[in-house]
Formats: structure tokens, sequence, C-alpha cells
């Protein structure tokens, strides 16, 4: 049974989704190939920040690392570790997309909740969402992570037992809080990206093009490393450690600059991690939604 409501909404997502993709194709990854070609992006800070804050998930997909013949050992991120990278963040005056999760379900980690409320109070205007498989999560819990500052939540559903209990979550919630919500039925879907190259059974030919990600996105592992790709298994390219360094030293250090400017040619031989990659090279990872913006200049 599909309701209106939900017809309505992935309408919307799929206009949103349509535009903001062209847009990015035919306009913005060609803008920025020219920028970052004759270096006019050497100051530019991140857009995109994910904080993995333990490894551990309730599922074992064949298109994760959980799934993988070598899945990952939990690993809990320090809670001041956490707590200092939140505060550089402040100091940055960040405001793009903060991501509390990545090769993980957030809502293991106890502490999320308490991580989301000092992420809110410590950066205000950061648009801050997880992405979730819907299996530790109700209506209760939804409305009370929107309500201490979580904006946006992605999830998806990978079989019909789960598809149905999301379907029932949603229908629980108000208007508002469902257009928080994308819920996306993945029962049906068979084909997955790789993930960089390391799950074999999906991996297609190394692209050789530039890659947009290490011009993006900064991604922070439980352990403090930071990794130039979030499809980064087995730490291969290592950008630094927020144990010993700040998160500006690192994101402007030697390890990103080299590796930039040798991914803006397309030279994916340049570390074995990018030599089996099948990433096209640019995301279609979007800034903040507008709407928020302007939330934040009238505030």
């Amino acid at each position: 049974m599909t309701y209106k409501w939900e017809k309505n909404i992935k309408t919307s997502i799929r206009m949103k989704i349509f535009f903001r993709d062209n847009f990015i194709k035919y306009i913005y990854n060609p803008f920025q190939v020219l920028r970052r070609k004759y270096q006019f992006t050497e100051k530019d800070l991140f857009k995109h920040v994910l904080i993995q804050t333990n490894y551990k998930c309730t599922r074992k997909c064949p298109f994760c690392h959980f799934g993988h013949k070598n899945p990952p050992k939990n690993i809990e991120m320090n809670k001041d570790l956490f707590y200092d990278i939140i505060n550089q963040l402040a100091d940055l005056n960040y405001k793009g997309r903060l991501g509390l999760f990545e090769m993980n379900e957030p809502l293991t980690d106890p502490r999320f909740t308490e991580f989301l409320v000092f992420a809110r109070k410590k950066l205000p205007s950061a648009w801050i969402f997880i992405s979730s498989n819907g299996d530790l999560l109700n209506h209760r819990k939804a409305i009370e992570l929107f309500n201490i500052g979580l904006n946006f939540i992605f999830l998806s559903s990978y079989d019909n037992k789960a598809y149905n209990k999301n379907l029932k979550m949603l229908e629980m919630l108000s208007a508002i809080n469902r257009k928080k919500i994308n819920h996306i039925n993945r029962t049906y879907q068979t084909k997955w990206t790789s993930r960089g190259g390391n799950i074999e059974q999906f991996k297609t030919e190394t692209v050789y093009k530039p890659c947009d990600l290490v011009y993006r996105v900064l991604y922070i592992k439980p352990s403090g490393k930071v990794l130039s790709c979030y499809n980064d298994f087995f730490d291969q390219n290592e950008m630094g450690d927020l144990n010993y360094l700040s998160v500006k030293d690192v994101w402007f250090g030697t390890q990103f600059k080299q590796l930039r400017q040798e991914l803006i040619k397309g030279n994916r031989n340049y570390s074995k991690l990018c030599n089996q990659c099948d990433y096209i090279g640019f995301s279609n990872l979007p800034n903040i939604p507008l709407t928020w913006k302007i939330k934040n200049i009238i505030r």
C-alpha cells in the first residue's frame, strides 16, 4: 500500500534530485575542475564532514564493509576526541553538512543523543543528518532526534519486514517530520556500488578521472584517523590522525595536498585504493538546503 503523502514526498524529492544533479553535472563540476586545475582551491574548506563514532551495525549487507569477507571489529571513538573535533569545527565557523555516521548504524552508539546535543549546540548553522536502516528507529525516537537538533534522516529499507515497519513509523509522524525523512525502498535493489572497488562482486573498471571527494569531504574514523575517502575500508589513504593533529592541519596538510594534485589529473595509480576505484569521480553531495540557509540568515 502506498500512501498519498508518500507519493507527494517522492515526487518532490525526484524533482529536486533531477534539477540538482543536472546543475552539478553541467555547471558545478566543470567549473570546479577548472578551479582545481589552476589551484584556486587551496584555501577551500570541506563542505561535508562525516564523523563515525563506532564500528557497529545491525546488519551484514553484501555491499558494505560488514558484509565483506574481512568485516571490521568494533571501535568506539573517544568521547573527548569527539568533543574536541566539534569544538575545532566551531572555531572554523563550520556551516556545512555534518553526518554523524559512515560505515556503521549510528543508533548503535548509546552516546549518539549526547553527541547530537553537543554538536547542535556548538554548530548551530550546520545541517546535521544520519543514514539509518531503521532497525533501531521508531517514531518516538525520530521525534526526539528532530527536537534536539537533527535535520534529516536518510532511511533505507533492505527487506520487506523493515519496509513495512518503516512505513508504519512514517505514518505515525506529523507531515512536518515526515518531510525530514527520505525513505528509500531497497528491497528490490540488486545493483550496488563497489565502495571504491572493495566489494569485488559489484566492481567495474577503474575510472581514470578527477575525484571530487578529496576536495569536499572530511571523513573521520572512530580511531580519530582522517582518511581521504569514505570507501577506504582498510585505512590505505590515511591523511592524518586527529589524536595528534588539528582538523585544519590535516585538511591543508601535505598528504591531502599531494593526493589532490594527482587526482585532479585523473591519476588513480597514485595510491592502492584509488587504483582499484570505479567511482565516477564527482559526487552529487549538495550543499545544505536553501531553506536551512534562509533560516540561519533570519536567526
